[in-house]
Protein backbone atom coordinates (compact mmCIF):
# COMPACT_ATOMS: atom_id res chain seq x y z
CA UNK A 1 0.00 0.00 0.00
CA UNK A 2 2.83 2.40 0.82
CA UNK A 3 4.51 1.51 -2.47
CA UNK A 4 1.28 2.30 -4.36
CA UNK A 5 0.92 5.62 -2.51
CA UNK A 6 4.49 6.56 -3.49
CA UNK A 7 3.66 5.72 -7.11
CA UNK A 8 0.54 7.93 -6.95
CA UNK A 9 2.57 10.79 -5.44
CA UNK A 10 5.20 10.44 -8.16
CA UNK A 11 2.48 10.58 -10.83
CA UNK A 12 0.95 13.68 -9.21
CA UNK A 13 4.38 15.30 -9.26
CA UNK A 14 4.62 14.43 -12.97
CA UNK A 15 1.23 16.04 -13.68
CA UNK A 16 2.23 19.21 -11.85
CA UNK A 17 5.59 19.39 -13.67
CA UNK A 18 3.92 18.86 -17.04
CA UNK A 19 1.36 21.56 -16.28
CA UNK A 20 4.11 23.91 -15.10
CA UNK A 21 5.83 23.41 -18.44
CA UNK A 22 2.69 24.73 -20.16
CA UNK A 23 2.05 27.64 -17.76
CA UNK A 24 1.59 28.62 -14.13
CA UNK A 25 -2.13 28.99 -14.77
CA UNK A 26 -2.34 25.42 -16.00
CA UNK A 27 -0.39 24.22 -12.98
CA UNK A 28 -2.78 26.09 -10.69
CA UNK A 29 -5.73 24.49 -12.51
CA UNK A 30 -4.26 21.03 -11.87
CA UNK A 31 -3.65 21.89 -8.19
CA UNK A 32 -7.22 23.19 -7.85
CA UNK A 33 -8.54 20.02 -9.49
CA UNK A 34 -6.48 17.91 -7.08
CA UNK A 35 -7.84 19.87 -4.12
CA UNK A 36 -11.43 19.59 -5.35
CA UNK A 37 -11.09 15.85 -5.98
CA UNK A 38 -9.85 15.17 -2.45
CA UNK A 39 -12.04 17.88 -0.79
CA UNK A 40 -9.07 19.99 0.28
CA UNK A 41 -8.91 23.78 0.10
CA UNK A 42 -5.43 24.40 -1.38
CA UNK A 43 -3.99 27.90 -1.67
CA UNK A 44 -2.94 28.72 -5.23
CA UNK A 45 0.39 30.47 -4.92
CA UNK A 46 2.86 31.29 -7.66
CA UNK A 47 5.97 29.64 -6.28
CA UNK A 48 8.57 28.44 -8.76
CA UNK A 49 8.37 24.85 -7.52
CA UNK A 50 5.52 23.20 -5.67
CA UNK A 51 5.79 19.72 -4.24
CA UNK A 52 2.50 18.03 -3.41
CA UNK A 53 2.13 14.80 -1.48
CA UNK A 54 -1.04 12.82 -0.86
CA UNK A 55 -1.49 11.03 2.48
CA UNK A 56 -3.34 7.78 3.18
CA UNK A 57 -6.29 9.72 4.65
CA UNK A 58 -6.70 11.88 1.55
CA UNK A 59 -5.01 14.93 3.09
CA UNK A 60 -2.54 16.89 0.99
CA UNK A 61 0.87 18.12 2.10
CA UNK A 62 2.00 21.08 0.01
CA UNK A 63 5.21 23.02 0.64
CA UNK A 64 5.50 21.47 4.11
CA UNK A 65 1.97 22.43 5.22
CA UNK A 66 -0.70 19.79 5.75
CA UNK A 67 -4.16 20.59 4.39
CA UNK A 68 -6.93 18.48 5.88
CA UNK A 69 -9.58 16.84 3.74
CA UNK A 70 -13.21 17.60 4.64
CA UNK A 71 -14.17 14.08 3.58
CA UNK A 72 -11.61 11.59 4.85
CA UNK A 73 -10.76 8.53 2.79
CA UNK A 74 -11.64 5.31 4.57
CA UNK A 75 -9.80 2.79 2.38
CA UNK A 76 -6.95 2.70 -0.11
CA UNK A 77 -9.42 1.65 -2.83
CA UNK A 78 -11.38 4.87 -2.26
CA UNK A 79 -8.12 6.84 -2.47
CA UNK A 80 -7.26 5.11 -5.75
CA UNK A 81 -10.75 5.77 -7.09
CA UNK A 82 -10.49 9.48 -6.32
CA UNK A 83 -6.99 9.58 -7.78
CA UNK A 84 -8.16 7.91 -11.00
CA UNK A 85 -10.94 10.50 -11.26
CA UNK A 86 -8.33 13.25 -10.83
CA UNK A 87 -6.10 11.58 -13.40
CA UNK A 88 -8.82 11.51 -16.07
CA UNK A 89 -9.68 15.18 -15.60
CA UNK A 90 -6.00 16.22 -15.45
CA UNK A 91 -5.29 14.35 -18.71
CA UNK A 92 -8.13 16.24 -20.40
CA UNK A 93 -6.79 19.58 -19.19
CA UNK A 94 -3.23 18.81 -20.29
CA UNK A 95 -4.29 17.52 -23.71
CA UNK A 96 -6.41 20.62 -24.30
CA UNK A 97 -3.61 22.98 -23.25
CA UNK A 98 -0.82 21.12 -25.02
CA UNK A 99 1.09 23.30 -27.46
CA UNK A 100 2.45 21.81 -30.64
CA UNK A 101 5.58 23.89 -31.20
CA UNK A 102 6.48 22.22 -34.48
CA UNK A 103 3.26 23.10 -36.28
CA UNK A 104 3.27 26.60 -34.77
CA UNK A 105 6.84 27.13 -35.95
CA UNK A 106 5.99 25.79 -39.41
CA UNK A 107 3.01 28.16 -39.60
CA UNK A 108 5.25 31.12 -38.72
CA UNK A 109 7.78 30.06 -41.35
CA UNK A 110 5.08 29.76 -44.01
CA UNK A 111 3.78 33.24 -43.14
CA UNK A 112 7.37 34.45 -43.44
CA UNK A 113 7.61 32.89 -46.92
CA UNK A 114 4.43 34.71 -48.01
CA UNK A 115 5.81 38.01 -46.72
CA UNK A 116 9.05 37.44 -48.63
CA UNK A 117 7.06 36.58 -51.75
CA UNK A 118 5.16 39.86 -51.36
CA UNK A 119 8.44 41.76 -50.92
CA UNK A 120 9.86 40.16 -54.09
CA UNK A 121 6.70 41.01 -56.07
CA UNK A 122 6.84 44.64 -54.91
CA UNK A 123 10.55 44.73 -55.81
CA UNK A 124 9.89 43.40 -59.33
CA UNK A 125 7.03 45.85 -59.88
CA UNK A 126 9.21 48.75 -58.66
CA UNK A 127 12.09 47.57 -60.84
CA UNK A 128 9.88 47.50 -63.94
CA UNK A 129 8.44 50.92 -63.02
CA UNK A 130 11.93 52.35 -62.46
CA UNK A 131 13.20 51.05 -65.80
CA UNK A 132 10.19 52.58 -67.61
CA UNK A 133 10.55 56.01 -65.97
CA UNK A 134 14.34 55.92 -66.48
CA UNK A 135 13.85 55.31 -70.21
CA UNK A 136 11.32 58.16 -70.31
CA UNK A 137 13.89 60.46 -68.68
CA UNK A 138 12.01 61.07 -65.41
CA UNK A 139 14.96 60.37 -63.13
CA UNK A 140 13.23 61.69 -60.01
CA UNK A 141 10.74 58.76 -60.04
CA UNK A 142 13.67 56.30 -59.89
CA UNK A 143 14.04 57.19 -56.23
CA UNK A 144 11.23 54.77 -55.24
CA UNK A 145 13.32 51.72 -56.05
CA UNK A 146 16.28 53.17 -54.13
CA UNK A 147 14.07 53.87 -51.11
CA UNK A 148 12.59 50.36 -51.20
CA UNK A 149 15.94 48.61 -51.55
CA UNK A 150 17.57 50.78 -48.87
CA UNK A 151 14.84 49.75 -46.41
CA UNK A 152 16.48 46.31 -46.45
CA UNK A 153 19.52 47.87 -44.83
CA UNK A 154 17.57 49.18 -41.81
CA UNK A 155 18.02 46.53 -39.09
CA UNK A 156 14.81 47.34 -37.20
CA UNK A 157 12.69 46.22 -40.16
CA UNK A 158 14.37 42.80 -40.10
CA UNK A 159 13.99 42.15 -43.82
CA UNK A 160 17.46 40.59 -44.07
CA UNK A 161 16.57 38.31 -41.13
CA UNK A 162 13.38 37.24 -42.89
CA UNK A 163 15.36 36.13 -45.92
CA UNK A 164 17.82 34.23 -43.70
CA UNK A 165 14.97 32.48 -41.83
CA UNK A 166 13.26 31.54 -45.07
CA UNK A 167 16.50 30.17 -46.50
CA UNK A 168 17.10 28.03 -43.38
CA UNK A 169 13.48 26.81 -43.34
CA UNK A 170 13.59 25.78 -47.00
CA UNK A 171 16.92 24.01 -46.47
CA UNK A 172 15.42 22.03 -43.56
CA UNK A 173 12.30 21.11 -45.53
CA UNK A 174 14.11 19.99 -48.66
CA UNK A 175 16.73 18.11 -46.65
CA UNK A 176 14.10 15.70 -45.27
Amino acid sequence: MEKDLKKINDEIKGYINEAKFISNGCRNKILKLLGNTFSVDLPLENFANIYVELTEEGDIIMRGDKYESTSKVTSFEELEEKYNLFKEKADKILKKKEVNYYSKNDFNNIVNLFIILLIIIVFIVLLIYTIKVFLLGDFFQCIWLIIFVSSWLIPSLGIANRFEQAKNYLKRKFKK
